[in-house]
């Protein structure tokens, strides 16, 4: 087996087999049906906020039709996934770059290497826990199903458009997630101390939620030129191109050509990183600037 097929093994057996993974899996969901529930009631319950959102709805919203319900629900996922996935790529540099090990790693595998098989170990993680919540989801129906039977409707659920959403959606994502995957190792590679990390963090979680934020708006105005511009920039296209994609608010072409773009920034960005990665990993204690990250780009 290759350098990168060992590390790949090796990182994503010590991830499935932590208790944190196996916590993280039964107990987030739960978290997040009772977060929405909460904040859906709050929301109800709120007068002011009702009032608001009585005088966005008509005119902003229109009819939410089950194309733009995905849609809301692609931007939400699409970001929250890569930002959990992202921070748990940067958590694993960080911890290597603090001791030893990276050390002793890099005698013997290439900085680029063992940051790709981080990236893909975390992505086969990541798939792993959605085949589990899927799992859960298809058994919990099939429970209410013998205890209150009721007719599924396939023609419904089967139908292009909704298959192509999800196709769709798990296109950004892979891109998305080795876009944004290799600018999180980059910058755990980067420093070692621990606020410096937290200003990187900071800018990439920044980007997201803005990324997100956009994409909620685009599900009814994807038409607009503002966010068909958005769509071919690989910091925010990974939400708003998805989401564009879903709702069918772009031909399908744009949606190709963007997805083309992301994928191909999301190579220079591997490309980028790996350079980055493979020059800081072993230095510590130093705050690099921008003339050092071209000195280490120029590198073989």
């Amino acid at each position: 087996m290759s350098q990168l097929g060992l590390i790949i093994k090796n990182e994503y057996l010590t991830d499935i087999k932590a208790k944190s993974f196996w916590i993280a899996t039964f107990i987030v969901p739960i978290l997040m049906v009772g977060f929405g529930g909460f904040a859906g009631y709050m929301m109800t319950s709120s007068d002011t906020a009702m009032s608001v959102a009585d005088s966005l709805g008509p005119e902003s919203s229109g009819e939410l039709t089950p194309l733009k319900g995905l849609g809301l629900m692609s931007g939400l996922f699409l970001c929250l996934f890569i930002m959990m996935y992202g921070s748990n790529i940067f958590t694993k540099v960080k911890t290597e770059k603090t001791n030893r090990i990276v050390e002793i790693l890099a005698t013997c595998v290439p900085g680029r290497t063992m940051m790709f098989g981080k990236i893909i170990s975390v992505g086969l993680m990541g798939i792993t826990q959605l085949l589990l919540w899927g799992a859960l989801i298809a058994i919990l129906i099939f429970g209410v199903y013998l205890v209150f039977p009721f007719q599924i409707p396939w023609d419904e659920i089967l139908q292009f458009d909704y298959i192509m959403a999800v196709v769709w959606m798990i296109l950004y994502f892979i891109g998305g997630y080795v876009f944004f995957g290799s600018l999180y190792a980059c910058v755990g590679a980067m420093t070692d101390k621990n606020n410096e990390n937290q200003e990187y963090m900071a800018v990439l979680t920044f980007i997201l939620l803005i990324s997100f934020y956009i994409s909620e708006y685009a599900v009814d105005h994807g038409e607009t030129l503002f966010v068909r511009v958005l769509t071919y920039i690989p910091f925010t296209s990974p939400t708003i191109g998805a989401v564009n994609a879903v709702t069918q608010s772009s031909p399908i072409w744009e949606s190709l050509i963007g997805l083309a773009v992301l994928y191909v920034f999301a190579w220079l960005a591997m490309v980028f990183s790996g350079k980055i990665y493979t020059s800081s990993i072993l230095l510590k204690g130093k705050r690099f600037t921008p003339k050092d990250l071209i000195t280490f780009f120029k590198a073989k």
